[in-house]
């Protein structure tokens, strides 16, 4: 139920469509080369709209079709659309099921978001078929190869990121630090995979905020709120580590509690909300393009 509008002027491109071209070079199971990694600044819009009560911004998601983004408050329980053309409203009613809420993903194939709720060590969905019916999964009652109990006692740094690999359906769910977790969970949402460790991976000293997965790369991105970076990790290779920064006027500036983070479809722009009262802010980066191997009876444009 939308019960607050409001309109923004969004930058141009901010809210990258998936081209054609995209869409007919990259079938499953064909193969990508990717050119150089980077990061560079592109734009930002604000984000701060405390009259619909989206005022401290905690986890972003983007549409699969590129049309717009999914964006939680940890001060508000319910969830926001903010579409192509800037028009941001609550997505959702109030719910107290809804509460202290750090991450969201779009689950396409279930018609549902996923959101991550620290207080509660739960991951709480909501269906994108009115009524828009919301049920809690309480993380460590799952089923598990590693006993989650202790870790996610701390509800302090417990579960902030949330994201979903579009390849597999699985779930993944960051948990901050003390320890800075993985962890993989099955798409009926009914057991966890696995654990991973992340504290001998990322560096020491940061926590982690956010995550979103980026199948033509093959990796994650995680961001960490107190590094204020932005970390690639691969499936197989080394950790990249970029600073977040945007710019004001002609000053470059460090961006402050970065909070979510999120890929657009083509992979070329990344995405970072960040949480700082009214000076909270959507910032898109350029990441590289990446390159779609295609089979030579492919269309030429392909090739």
């Amino acid at each position: 139920m939308i019960w607050a509008r409001r309109v923004i002027a969004p930058k141009a491109g901010m809210f990258p469509k998936v081209a054609a071209l995209a869409l007919l070079c990259a079938p499953i199971g064909f193969s990508t080369a990717v050119s150089a990694l980077e990061l560079k600044y592109v734009s930002h819009i604000p984000l701060y709209f405390p009259e619909i009560g989206l005022s401290e911004p905690s986890g972003l998601a983007t549409d699969p079709d590129g049309t717009g983004f999914w964006i939680v408050s940890d001060s508000t329980h319910t969830a926001f659309r903010l579409d192509a053309n800037g028009d941001i409203a609550a997505y959702t009613g109030r719910d107290d099921r809804l509460r202290d809420l750090e991450g969201v993903a779009h689950d396409v194939a279930q018609r549902r978001l996923l959101m991550v709720s620290e207080r509660t060590g739960s991951i709480v969905t909501v269906s994108l078929v009115p009524p828009h019916r919301a049920e809690v999964v309480d993380v460590t009652a799952l089923p598990s190869p590693t006993d989650l109990t202790d870790a996610l006692e701390d509800r302090q740094n417990g579960l902030e990121g949330i994201a979903i690999d579009p390849e597999t359906g699985t779930v993944l769910v960051l948990k901050e630090r003390s320890p800075r977790l993985l962890v993989v969970i099955a798409p009926s949402l009914d057991r966890v995979v696995s654990v991973r460790s992340l504290d001998e991976i990322l560096p020491g000293g940061e926590d982690v905020s956010g995550l979103a997965v980026d199948p033509k790369r093959r990796g994650l991105w995680i961001v960490s709120d107190v590094g204020r970076s932005v970390h690639f990790l691969p499936d197989d290779g080394d950790v990249a580590t970029f600073d977040l920064y945007w710019i004001d006027g002609e000053k470059r500036r460090r961006l402050k509690n970065t909070e979510g983070v999120a890929l657009s479809p083509d992979g070329e722009s990344l995405f970072v909300v960040t949480d700082d009262e009214q000076d909270s802010m959507l910032v898109q980066y350029a990441t590289g393009r990446v390159a779609t191997s295609c089979p030579h009876e492919m269309p030429a444009e392909c090739q």
